[in-house]
């Protein structure tokens, strides 16, 4: 029910991006994807879910338009398609930090009578839980902003900052008093829900906890350790973003559909839908199989079948005679 409320809320007026990825297989075992993300222009042209971009191996067309035929503002009402303009072979991964990590695998088993093919899907889990614990119980209703922000933003910070001891080798007394400072700063900020000291880039926030030791702080840290805390930001950003998307996949199979764990099938064609709940936490895993037999083999046995069954009978009556 709540993914129904979510895809109208995305029709009428909020910032939503529905998110369609259509794939078709063809008898050979390759396939063609096609992307259509409807929504916000700012969200459509951010990084939590990338539409493929032209590499060394494929190549891809990517459009850009406002629709006309719908109620929404005039900037939530864009939709960008992007389609592999060549049959794609085999597995393909998206795995550029920042944006939505998955897979699509496609196989083709050939046998005499028959072709299998095989899909396989896995999103990877934002792992929301082990980073933000305390986004966790507010994922399926409204939460206030300070409740998970400020734990988020501490563990970009906690993070960051081990990575930045690991790379310099800091001194343990001195390590304690930054982790000290920061620790007092938080618990500071939240008991007086101060939410404008959390509303901004983790490294802006860090300067401010540390403002009081500043002058004893190595002349390099905060360029060394905004490294580390950019790349944790990026992905902190990814996953915030990605709470208001929604997404289906659509698929097309050659032959008769197998074992599966699609959500719904009609004509043949396999739906899988999702949103930030279904990988808050867990990878989302989409699995189906079709069998497409070779009906010229099939009938080429059955004729020779006949027509043995046809000799043994001619010879019978010929050896009567």
């Amino acid at each position: 029910m709540k993914k129904v409320f979510l895809i109208i809320g995305c029709m009428l007026v909020t910032a939503c991006v529905e998110n369609l990825i259509h794939i078709s297989v063809f008898p050979g075992g390759e396939y063609s994807i096609k992307y259509n993300s409807i929504g916000d222009i700012n969200d459509l042209n951010n990084n939590d879910f990338l539409h493929p971009q032209t590499s060394n191996s494929i190549e891809w067309s990517s459009t850009l338009n406002q629709r006309g035929d719908s109620l929404k503002p005039d900037n939530l009402n864009w939709e960008k398609e992007t389609i592999s303009k060549e049959l794609i072979n085999g597995t393909i991964s998206f795995t550029k930090n920042g944006s939505l990590i998955y897979q699509v695998d496609i196989q083709k088993n050939e046998y005499f009578f028959w072709d299998q093919y095989s899909f396989k899907s896995t999103i990877n889990s934002l792992d929301i839980d082990k980073k933000y614990p305390s986004i966790v119980q507010f994922l399926d209703i409204d939460a206030d902003s300070l409740s998970w922000i400020v734990p988020a933003k501490e563990y970009i910070i906690k993070n960051s900052l081990e990575e930045y001891e690991k790379s310099v080798d800091l001194n343990t007394v001195f390590s304690e008093k930054i982790n000290n400072q920061i620790d007092t700063y938080f618990d500071y900020a939240k008991q007086r829900k101060l939410l404008e000291k959390f509303n901004k880039d983790s490294s802006l926030i860090l300067k401010d906890a540390l403002k009081p030791i500043a002058s004893t702080l190595p002349k390099k840290f905060f360029k060394e350790i905004t490294v580390f805390i950019d790349t944790y930001e990026e992905d902190f950003k990814k996953n915030t973003a990605l709470m208001n998307d929604y997404f289906q996949f659509n698929i097309v199979l050659p032959g008769l559909i197998q074992k599966n764990n699609a959500l719904s099938i009609s004509d043949g064609l396999l739906v899988w839908s999702l949103d930030f709940d279904d990988i808050a936490t867990d990878e989302f895993k989409m699995y189906a199989n079709s069998v497409r037999m070779n009906k010229f083999r099939v009938q080429l046995l059955l004729l020779l079948l006949v027509a043995g069954f046809l000799g043994i009978l001619w010879n019978q009556k010929l050896n009567k005679k």
